[in-house]
């Protein structure tokens, strides 16, 4: 599992090594089977992290998530892809097609990516949001399941086709009184018995709290694809600092303790189809299938996330959990 304000490996794509000075300490990874500890100067990315893990094996990196998101990860070890009679690393993998270069046919590692591309699997993200799943009147959180289709440009400029399905699970935002003691209702209408202490706020003090818990499952893999949808759903991912909105960022940082290099999205579930692989070094010119049933993954949402929820919108946490667990995800266990 991947946590927050770690990079997946170290290229243009993943950003700087060094770490911000206002960001060390941060960079400590919770493991279920223990504890690592990082140097706060260098950081390790994860493809490092797991290499040391498996004992110097080498690994690849099947997809990626981005430096503030979380969730599952998936690798396969490099040994198995027969490259000039050795193994190859993430320097060698083709970024556009994600694919590896092989003189055997297809390998372990561009198959599973073609698994993951393959469109009856599925990857499931939570994402926290900004707003209350109002969208110029309608309610997103009755539409269910619902696709975006809406092109955007990928890190060179090109305009690529890009589709996602989002759900809007359950929206939270304050009603406060006047000093009338008439309500000030969010875009929905409904009422919340919050303390009324909102009213009135400088423009210095935080905004009353509005945020949704959305899933969201992209067919295409886009740059930012699922933050830059929801940001033209004006729902922008809190803590996202390229398409969010700066201001409220600011405010759950220093206001309601949203971790400093955090974006609020998480990927909770990988579900791949079967697929057949050609093994290689030990068992050279077999073919076997490495997920005869598929491949179901889950990862819980960690405790940051959860803490953001419980803490200032504790209604929201208990409409969202039956909801997630409908989709086969959960909170981290507080234990």
């Amino acid at each position: 599992a991947k946590p927050p304000a770690v990079v997946c490996h170290h290229s243009e794509w993943a950003g700087l090594r060094k770490n911000k000075k206002k960001n060390k300490g941060q960079n400590k990874i919770i493991y279920r089977h223990g504890e690592s500890n990082l140097d706060d100067e260098e950081e390790q990315p994860m493809l490092q992290q797991v290499r040391d893990m498996m004992h110097g094996r080498r690994v690849n990196l099947i997809h990626r998530l981005d430096r503030g998101a979380s969730g599952c990860l998936l690798f396969s070890f490099a040994d198995g892809d027969r490259v000039g009679g050795g193994g190859s690393e993430l320097g060698s993998i083709d970024e556009e097609n994600r694919k590896f270069p092989t003189e055997h046919g297809p390998n372990p590692t561009s198959q599973l990516i073609q698994s993951l591309q393959n469109p009856n699997s599925i990857k499931t993200y939570v994402a926290l949001v900004r707003g209350e799943g109002i969208l110029h009147g309608e309610d997103l959180k009755t539409k269910g399941w619902f696709t975006i289709d809406r092109p955007i440009k990928d890190e060179k400029g090109r305009v690529r086709d890009a589709i996602t399905e989002f759900r809007f699970l359950a929206g939270y935002t304050v009603v406060v009184l006047d000093e009338l003691g008439s309500e000030d209702r969010g875009e929905n209408g409904l009422k919340d018995k919050t303390p009324l202490s909102f009213k009135n706020k400088s423009a210095n003090e935080p905004q009353p709290v509005r945020a949704s818990v959305v899933l969201a499952r992209p067919k295409t893999g886009r740059w930012h694809q699922i933050r830059r949808h929801l940001n033209g759903l004006s729902h922008p991912i809190l803590g996202d600092s390229t398409h969010g909105n700066s201001k409220i960022n600011r405010e759950w940082r220093e206001h309601r303790n949203m971790l400093g290099e955090r974006t609020c999205l998480h990927l909770g579930r990988v579900q791949l189809v079967p697929t057949t692989v050609t093994m290689g070094v030990e068992d050279a010119g077999s073919t076997t299938n490495v997920l005869p049933n598929g491949l179901d993954v889950t990862c819980p949402i960690p405790r940051d996330m959860h803490d953001m929820i419980a803490v200032y919108m504790p209604q929201l946490l208990e409409e969202v959990i039956p909801l997630l667990a409908e989709e086969g995800i959960t909170f981290e266990s507080l234990s």
